[in-house]
């Protein structure tokens, strides 16, 4: 049996922090628990790893710490009762065990390890964390692949808290090449978002491609872009440059229908062929990225047709609110 707390939200705030502490407490005590191990993010800044190291200082308890992407798909193995799958784990951000910000990812998972099998390609992130905030930044770092950010990053300057200053940090830190690099799913729909003119600021999370998806609704798959996929990775500049090429030729609507669909095609390929060449029957997909009833959808068909069977979170988000779930999936099948 799994007990999950109430939703806590977001860690990043020390009150925030306190009612989680609070909660594990009060929920140990309701179920007669008794610690044994504790589980958390492989994450070392992160506040609920701080927690997880504080439960188990002292007590000689074993302190297990799971990739985010293995745990989000170790959450729907848990609930199907599956030993192993190909996972789609697509998000906003986890840390990589490579160093980089994954968030676009076709694993073998297994309880007790996972592999990287394909991913998004590779973007920069033009000022790190305010490049999730501000998605013209990472539309700008995906068209830089290209050669054909600045003209178009220059258009929307005045979208910009710092207008053409910020273009030329922008550009300059672009040039330099010193910034975190990421394979996110989340990051990717965000910047076609922001060059559909849909959301240029995210204030809450997941608001940029939140949005794009709601514009998407009735639209059709007008660019009927193939999947670009070299060595077990799916291009994704491709995509975006196609977008901006054609926003005045379709509406709205169609170009952000086109972004999903070309993604969900391509990871579902990238993991169907992973699948077919492992023997393994199950495709699990989990994240943020999930909760896209279109993307979902899309890869579920591709799934199906290549007679794998598809399985998503039902019984807990596929968010973060259910990574403590295949976290503590993990942990306890690693002998500690």
């Amino acid at each position: 049996r799994a007990y999950l707390t109430q939703h806590i939200g977001d860690i990043e705030h020390h009150s925030t922090y306190l009612f989680l502490k609070e909660a594990v407490d009060h929920l140990t005590r309701l179920v007669r628990a008794e610690i044994s191990k504790v589980a958390c993010d492989l994450h070392p800044a992160y506040l609920t790893t701080r927690l997880a190291e504080e439960l188990v200082q002292g007590k000689g308890l074993p302190l297990i710490k799971v990739q985010h992407h293995h745990a989000h798909i170790a959450s729907v193995m848990a609930e199907y009762g599956l030993d192993e799958a190909v996972g789609i784990s697509v998000d906003g951000a986890g840390y990589g065990a490579d160093g980089t910000i994954w968030g676009g990812e076709v694993l073998y998972c297994t309880y007790d390890r996972f592999r990287r099998l394909a991913h998004l390609q590779l973007h920069p992130l033009p000022g790190g964390d305010l490049a999730t905030k501000y998605p013209i930044r990472v539309a700008a770092a995906i068209l830089s692949h290209l050669n054909r950010h600045e003209a178009w990053l220059r258009s929307v300057a005045d979208k910009l808290p710092y207008g053409v200053k910020e273009v030329e940090v922008i550009l300059r830190m672009l040039e330099q090449k010193r910034m975190p690099m990421t394979s996110s799913c989340g990051r990717v729909l965000d910047s076609v978002s922001a060059i559909l003119g849909i959301c240029y600021e995210r204030t809450y999370e997941g608001e940029p491609a939140m949005k794009l998806e709601a514009a998407a609704v009735g639209g059709e798959d007008v660019l009927k872009i193939e999947p670009l996929i070299t060595s077990n990775i799916l291009q994704t500049s491709n995509m975006v440059e196609a977008v901006l090429d054609n926003l005045r030729r379709y509406k709205v609507e169609d170009l952000a229908y086109s972004a999903e669909e070309y993604l969900a095609k391509g990871l579902a390929y990238l993991a169907v062929e992973a699948a077919e060449e492992l023997g393994v029957k199950s495709i699990a997909l989990s994240g943020g990225v999930a909760y896209n009833q279109h993307i979902t959808t899309t890869i579920k068909k591709i799934v199906n047709k290549a007679q794998r069977r598809f399985y998503t979170n039902t019984l807990v988000p596929p968010g973060d609110g259910g990574l403590s779930l295949g976290q503590v999936a993990v942990a306890c099948h690693i002998q500690q």
